[in-house]
């Protein structure tokens, strides 16, 4: 299964084919971007109890670890990439990829893992150590751990968040992409988000402009993927074209988030409203037959973030 396989069609039938695992809410970084950043309340899941929740679920194609970091619960990830491995069930590892080293990359390489997820919004040490607030010298240990992944044969997907302080210099950003070796590259349009403060989004102008220009220079063998524009790639004159896509949002529809502490979660980042709880009764195998109330009026509803934060004065769903 390639990568963003599930999001290549509009989802028009609701059945769990995804599951994002929130590992942990800890994190070695404090991006104000991300509500983990907010919701850092120290929940985690081990393997033990997430393959005891994906041996529930026969018709899972994919399962996404997240965080947090990710990596602070190395093992717990391999055990569980292992055991989705040996089920045919792809795997996606979203990390910042600091605490990755040779070894570790080896062991998850070794365990079958399908991707990993990599946030790279910054293409100098200074900037990268100011906005985050770590120190210089993660920065190039990160690069080069992207760079061993490649090299370990995983399939290494680079995001790159299009905000205020990227929107200028996402040619830049997508060439130091290819330097490392890696060929995908996922853009993610920002978003208001209220539940963490985040307000840096950016203007349509510069959006149009940083995507149709990383269209335009695209090298032939390199895949793009813009998240978050499906539904109004049109009114900006966005166009698909071999190797470039407009992925769709399945959230709610084929996938859903799990938190450490059994929350149930439509979205961890753009919706984050709890449908129900694994310890409190919530079967994620008959949820879609047993739909609650919330679930419901998201899928009746479809709400975009995105589309609205471009387009305010619009009512459609």
């Amino acid at each position: 299964m390639a990568y963003k396989a599930l999001e290549m069609n509009k989802p028009d039938i609701y059945s769990l084919e995804g599951l994002e695992v929130g590992v942990t809410s800890s994190c070695n970084f404090r991006c104000d971007y991300c509500c983990a950043y907010k919701r850092n309340d120290g929940n985690s899941i081990g393997a033990a109890q997430i393959i005891e929740v994906l041996d529930q679920l026969p018709g899972l194609k994919r399962v996404r670890l997240s965080g947090g970091e990710v990596t602070l619960k190395f093992q717990d990830c391999v055990d569980v990439v292992a055991y989705c491995s040996s089920r045919g069930i792809h795997t996606q590892l979203n990390s910042n990829a600091s605490l990755l080293n040779e070894e570790r990359i080896h062991q998850l390489a070794g365990a079958g893992l399908t991707n990993i997820h990599i946030s790279f919004n910054f293409i100098d040490a200074g900037e990268f150590s100011a906005y985050y607030g770590i120190h210089r010298s993660i920065y190039y240990k990160i690069r080069e751990n992207i760079s061993m992944c490649v090299q370990a044969g995983i399939d290494t997907v680079l995001e790159t968040l299009l905000f205020s302080e990227t929107e200028h210099r996402m040619d830049e950003i997508s060439d130091h992409v290819y330097q490392l070796g890696v060929r995908t590259h996922e853009i993610q349009n920002s978003i208001i988000m209220d539940h963490t403060g985040w307000k840096s989004i950016a203007a349509r102008e510069a959006l149009k402009q940083a995507v149709n220009s990383l269209i335009a220079r695209k090298k032939q063998d390199t895949t793009l993927y813009f998240t978050c524009m499906d539904r109004f790639m049109t009114e900006l004159g966005f166009k698909e074209q071999p190797g470039v896509y407009f992925p769709h949002c399945i959230e709610g529809k084929k996938q859903l988030h799990l938190h450490g502490n059994g929350d149930i979660l439509i979205s961890e980042l753009c919706y984050p409203v709890i449908i129900g709880n694994i310890y409190q009764g919530t079967s994620l195998t008959r949820l879609y037959e047993e739909m609650p109330e919330p679930l419901r009026d998201f899928l009746d509803r479809e709400p975009c973030p995105a589309y609205e934060a471009l387009f305010p004065t619009s009512h459609q769903n």
